[in-house]
């Protein structure tokens, strides 16, 4: 990680250097040579941290210490230069007399700055010449891991479970001329090798191939030896022969594999392939009628070898609870013996073997690594001894069984993260930040690493996110209406765990587990004796009695600090605030959630924040008014202030926004917060009407809750890089004209009390809001809510992928002209949308929807689905419409429908699902019915 971290400071550091004030300001006392000075010294010590870091890793603590303190020491670098080309462009920004009068002051910082930077100059230096005394010259060992996960073709596995769909899948391909290449890709451990041999030794492949082949190829292969193994499989030649095949050049031992390949109908298995650059340099030697089957980690290896040759992906899920008992039963045999023996004793022993199961997570690899333990422990006792620390085994243990040896979780999962590229690895271990289990918002998510510096911008984030994916180390959550992007994403919980692990032993970040420690009774981990420059917090009851300990004797020098609460009060917030901000001025990023406070003013303290790049309250109340300090954070990019405010200190809250939020040029993400009963209030208080000037915030790219009651409509238009935008709106208001850039659009309509939707005369027109919304080409995504539409020929946007409609009061049957959208993927029919009776989907309409939610139609009596509707639809979801009483017939001969989610539905409805929906013939394996 030191590599990673060094690096980033260097690009920080050139950026300084060719954009900054450094670069700009004629400077006193020398301090640009200095820092490229320090910068050099830097660059020279790169060279070695990849092998530090690899030794340091394979547990040589002394040279861990060493490379500890080389991060901290280009962290402190980094912090030194930020903070002084801050000071230096706010100076910038003050009149020439106040700078004038400021410059003795201003050459004392100078000094002071230099003198830091020759400080840390010097230290970097020693440690660089004390390179030599570690031995970091040598690319270290990792033969013992290689020799274990060394893989042949003739081991047996006696205890196969599991992933039958995937065999059957995997033979017709392999037995079907179509396909050249069939991959299997998922996570480490997920059994893709154990898979591949099962197939391999099918008695059906067996039959259709003349000859087959076995190699390992793994992340340091030579092509040449991967060739001559094949070889040597195909041809079983004499050791005079094998010598001769030696003896050949390359492009010799090509062309012969090539012939004898092509002679023959043969199978080559390549397990464990890492790289594209891997395959591309293998496949020289494959001709085309060569049957190739491939074992990957990285989905993007997978991809590229199955467009080149016409290929097939298998991706295995994990075992089921069921799959995976009987794996242990088959691991830990003895269980058979018992069951007759000692049933008491078996029947908890069954329930501690599936509590330590949960560990397991569906794992094969962990599953016979406890297997492997709870052989070798065959008594109850011995069971209840393992099960209060089966997760550190299951992770760092190493098993033998028969035949094969088995490293612990971590030693194959460790390879994933070892073989990351640098600037993938600080994305990896972020993700320690969420609690267990958790859905991760992609965009926070994307906007954290952006802020962190970890990437330039979201679009790198996403390429990122979408390469850890790939490589099987975070799952994908919910997918996005965009096509190649995903919503939320999620880790395994062994993955997580290693995560966690490395994160910890590189000090990356550093987690406190107040909840965890109060459902299990133990102490809350310690905070490390080093600099901590991350910090997540799963708080529990109290956060302010949690965290104020944390700000004791802190050397400032935290970056991140994310906190994860439940709902709770929180009277005074500078009782928490203040001394958090007075202690962790060098702040990037700072997340609170779920904080309820009582009417105050927010403590001023925050304007020493100057590095803030991300600063969320969501789901607080904002009972507060913003300190004219904050408008010192000129770093801020994400802004997220979304809640709903109804008290008394909501004018005052507008007020300080207003003088704080436009001067913050450097927005991307701003997230307002809705306040509600708005005129009342200015009535009340007899406060005239204002409005909250956004028009300068010129890189802004997400606007949200942007309520035309206090929001000036004409910065809209100046806004031209925004492309998400959420309004507010009331009747009466001025036509909304965003820009033509806008890629996703929320209309929202405030009503008043008296509001009655049977007399919907107040219900604003969509015309009156945005006239023609169809010219928007750019808008893919579209939610409407308590807005008059009249859905007719050419009213919406062509290019739509998701629409949402919500208390819309359609009259006409929208699936008329939502059907004719061409590129629709995600549409949503919420409370309210449809006041008709019967609703039809035309043939062949909704070419793409994948996804459709129906709720609370409380009108809709009959729904009709004809032929060549709805032909993609993978998800359904129909929610409270207790006059529909049957199931649309036509829905049956939908084959990519996976998964139907029914609730509060009819008795006669239901009824009509079961015999429609609920027959396994009427759809291709339907996966789950709610």
């Amino acid at each position: 990680m030191a590599e990673v971290i060094v690096s980033i400071v260097l690009e920080k550091l050139g950026e300084h250097l060719i954009n900054g004030a450094i670069a700009e300001t004629k400077l006193l006392f020398g301090v640009r040579d200095k820092v490229e000075d320090a910068k050099l010294e830097l660059e020279m010590m790169r060279g070695f941290l990849k092998d530090a870091d690899a030794k340091a890793g394979g547990g040589e603590e002394t040279l861990r210490d060493w490379v500890l303190r080389i991060t901290d020491m280009a962290f402190d670098l980094e912090n030194v230069v930020a903070t002084f080309v801050l000071k230096e462009e706010a100076a910038a920004r003050k009149c020439m007399v106040l700078r004038f009068a400021c410059f003795f002051k201003r050459a004392r910082e100078l000094h002071k700055v230099g003198s830091k930077i020759d400080i840390l100059s010097n230290r970097i230096s020693k440690l660089t010449r004390g390179m030599q005394t570690y031995g970091v010259t040598a690319t270290p060992s990792n033969q013992r891991l290689k020799e274990l996960r060394q893989t042949y073709s003739h081991v047996p596995e006696r205890d196969f479970v599991g992933f039958g769909k995937n065999i059957k899948e995997l033979v017709e391909h392999l037995t079907d001329s179509a396909s050249g290449v069939v991959s299997i890709c998922g996570m480490g451990g997920l059994g893709k090798t154990t898979l591949a041999r099962e197939v391999y030794h099918r008695s059906e492949v067996k039959n259709h191939f003349d000859r087959s082949a076995w190699v390992y190829v793994s992340q340091q292969f030579q092509a040449r030896g991967i060739w001559e193994g094949i070889l040597f499989d195909l041809l079983s030649p004499s050791d005079e022969e094998k010598k001769k095949i030696k003896e050949m050049s390359n492009d010799e031992v090509v062309t012969k594999l090539r012939r004898v390949l092509q002679q023959q109908k043969c199978l080559v298995v390549l397990d464990d392939v890492w790289t594209k650059a891997s395959w591309d340099r293998l496949k020289a030697a494959f001709p085309e009628n060569t049957k190739i089957l491939i074992t990957t980690r990285i989905k993007d290896v997978a991809e590229h070898a199955k467009q080149e040759r016409r290929g097939f992906v298998c991706e295995p899920q994990p075992l089921t609870d069921e799959e995976s008992w009987e794996l242990l039963e088959n691991k830990a045999s003895y269980l058979q013996s018992i069951k007759s023996t000692n049933p008491n004793n078996c029947e908890e022993m069954k329930e501690l073997g599936n509590e330590m199961l949960k560990h397991c997570g569906g794992l094969p690899l962990a599953v016979v690594v406890l297997g492997g333990l709870l052989s070798k422990n065959q008594t109850l006792d011995e069971w209840k001894m393992l099960h209060k620390n089966v997760k550190e085994l299951i992770n760092k243990g190493e098993e033998s069984i028969g035949e094969q040896e088995y490293k612990g979780v971590f030693g194959v999962l460790g390879l994933s993260y070892d073989e990351l590229p640098y600037q993938l690895k600080p994305c990896f271990l972020h993700l320690a930040n969420f609690p267990e289990d958790s859905e991760i918002n992609v965009k926070e998510l994307c906007r954290l690493w952006t802020a962190e510096g970890f990437v330039l911008n979201d679009n790198e984030a996403r390429k990122c996110l979408m390469a850890l994916v790939y490589r099987g180390m975070v799952q994908v959550g919910k997918p996005s209406s965009i096509v190649g992007r995903i919503k939320t994403c999620r880790m395994h919980d062994l993955m997580r765990d290693l995560c966690l692990e490395k994160a910890r032993n590189e000090n990356f970040l550093s987690l406190i587990n107040f909840q965890q420690a109060e459902s299990s009774g133990l102490s809350t981990q310690v905070m490390p004796t080093s600099k901590v420059r991350r910090l997540a917090v799963h708080s529990n009851k109290n956060i302010v009695s949690e965290l104020l300990p944390l700000t004791n004797n802190r050397d400032g020098c935290l970056r991140s600090l994310i906190c994860f609460s439940p709902y709770q009060d929180l009277p005074n917030p500078r009782d928490l605030f203040k001394p958090l901000f007075k202690s962790f001025y060098m702040l990037r990023v700072l997340k609170f959630e779920n904080i309820l406070t009582r009417p105050n003013v927010f403590p001023k303290e925050i304007g020493r924040l100057i590095h803030l790049r991300f600063l969320s309250l969501p789901y607080c109340s904002l009972d507060f008014r913003l300190p004219s300090s904050m408008a010192n954070l000129r770093c801020l990019q994400t802004l997220n202030l979304s809640a709903m405010v109804y008290s008394n200190m909501s004018i005052m809250l507008l007020r300080s926004m207003n003088n704080v939020i436009s001067k913050l040029d450097h927005l991307r993400h701003l997230y307002l917060p809705t306040i509600g009963e708005l005129q009342k209030l200015c009535v009340q208080y007899s406060v005239r009407s204002f409005q909250l000037r956004l028009g300068n915030l010129k890189s802004l790219e997400t606007l949200v809750n942007f309520d035309t009651r206090y929001c000036k409509l004409d910065d809209l238009s100046q806004l031209t890089k925004l492309t998400k935008l959420s309004i507010i709106t009331q009747k009466g208001s001025r036509e909304i004209k965003p820009t033509s850039n806008l890629q996703s659009l929320t209309l929202e309509c405030v009503l008043s009390l008296e509001y009655d939707p049977i007399e919907d005369s107040n219900l604003i027109q969509l015309e009156d809001i945005v006239s023609s919304l169809s010219s928007y080409l750019q808008i893919q995504k579209l939610k409407i809510w308590e807005i008059s539409v009249s859905l007719e020929e050419n009213i919406l946007p062509p290019n739509l992928v998701k629409v949402t409609l919500g208390f819309t009061y359609l009259k006409i049957d929208p699936m008329l002209i939502l059907g004719k959208l061409s590129k629709l993927r995600i549409l949503a029919l919420c409370d309210g949308s449809y006041d008709g009776t019967e609703m039809v989907c035309c043939k062949d309409s909704f070419p793409q929807l994948e996804s459709l939610s129906i709720k609370g139609l409380e009108n809709l009596e009959e729904w009709r689905v004809e032929e060549g509707a709805l032909s993609k639809l993978c998800h359904l979801k129909i929610e409270d419409c207790r006059e529909l009483k049957s199931y649309p017939h036509g829905l049956k001969n939908i084959t990519t429908l996976k998964e139907i989610e029914i609730t509060r539905m009819s008795e006669d409805f239901r009824t009509s699902f079961d015999e429609e929906g609920g027959d396994e013939d009427c759809h291709n394996e339907i996966e789950s019915v709610n």
